[in-house]
């Protein structure tokens, strides 16, 4: 057992954590503008828009100092930015809990990833937390005993939200070169992009195009976003990606579902019994057995 291996994967898994509680408390403020008449559609193109304007001039900047941006590395780009966009969308399209559910089989497909792209073994222990994580949200999200087989747009839209995301962070695992910065603004501007390009199907649920003045009376509670959350929690996000294996990044990230329902539950007066009470403790053990079972072991040169 190499325990600087362990030590140096734990700061990364503490800040998956406290990013994952912050996206689990993320829909208050984006109720919060639904609610001031800001269309969610929209909302979810501004929410990368903005920050992809402000990292702009230091992106700028180091293009000077002959530095590197990360639009480069576009197919990371575009999965990771790709994946939040997709899973934000899908939260207009179809219930929230089978959105969540069927966003976080993305363990799963990382750790497919994981065995094809970087070789990794499938042991016992990955098997038990993607179990109890699975297993965990289904109660959660009041499953009914059938299987989540995707019914409209939002479902696929989730699906390939994980799917996204579980690509997405093997690429950033697997490409050590690229830095922080790089792979936050990357992650920002093409996650505008796609953003965009949903935005503009024809899908009703998508909303309408804000006025300027909308903009404009908007604006200061998306800059707060951004510098308070947004860019603070991608980046921890991203740095955990970047040291951390997909499928553990996968399990560490279901925490979210817990904060969510948690938080929906105290502030919203949305029910907590039995089934999330049950669930939140297996989501939990997913990522303990993740955490302390499954620990990173010394490579053999």
């Amino acid at each position: 057992m190499n325990q600087s291996a362990e030590r140096s994967q734990f700061w990364p898994s503490v800040m998956l954590v406290i990013a994952a509680a912050g996206w689990g408390l993320f829909w208050i403020p984006l109720r919060a503008l639904e609610d001031a008449g800001l269309d969610a559609g929209p909302a979810t193109v501004v929410q990368f828009l903005t920050p992809t304007l402000v990292m702009l001039p230091v992106a700028i900047f180091f293009v000077l100092r002959g530095g590197k941006t990360g639009l480069g590395r576009w197919k990371t780009a575009f999965f990771t930015g790709g994946a939040f966009a997709l899973y934000a969308d899908s939260l207009l399209l179809t219930e929230v809990a089978r959105a969540l559910i069927l966003f976080y089989v993305s363990p799963a497909w990382a750790t497919m990833f994981e065995v094809w792209l970087m070789k990794r073994r499938l042991n016992v222990a990955r098997v038990v937390a993607i179990t109890l994580g699975v297993a965990g949200l289904y109660v959660i999200l009041g499953g009914d005993g059938s299987l989540p087989i995707p019914r409209n747009a939002g479902d696929w839209m989730a699906i390939a939200s994980g799917m996204f995301w579980a690509y997405g962070s093997t690429r950033v695992r697997m490409d050590q070169e690229a830095g922080l910065f790089e792979n936050v603004f990357s992650f920002f501007a093409f996650g505008a992009i796609v953003s965009i390009l949903l935005a503009l199907l024809p899908i009703e649920a998508m909303g309408h195009a804000p006025s300027l003045a909308q903009l404009v009376e908007f604006l200061p509670w998306f800059l707060l976003i951004t510098f308070a959350f947004l860019i603070p929690a991608m980046s921890m996000q991203l740095y955990g990606a970047k040291h951390i294996d997909p499928g553990r990044v996968g399990i560490l990230f279901q925490t979210e579902a817990i904060f969510g329902i948690v938080s929906a539950a105290i502030l919203a007066a949305e029910p907590f019994g039995w089934p999330e009470g049950i669930g939140s403790a297996l989501v939990v053990s997913a990522a303990l057995t993740e955490v302390f079972v499954n620990r990173p072991r010394a490579q053999r040169n």
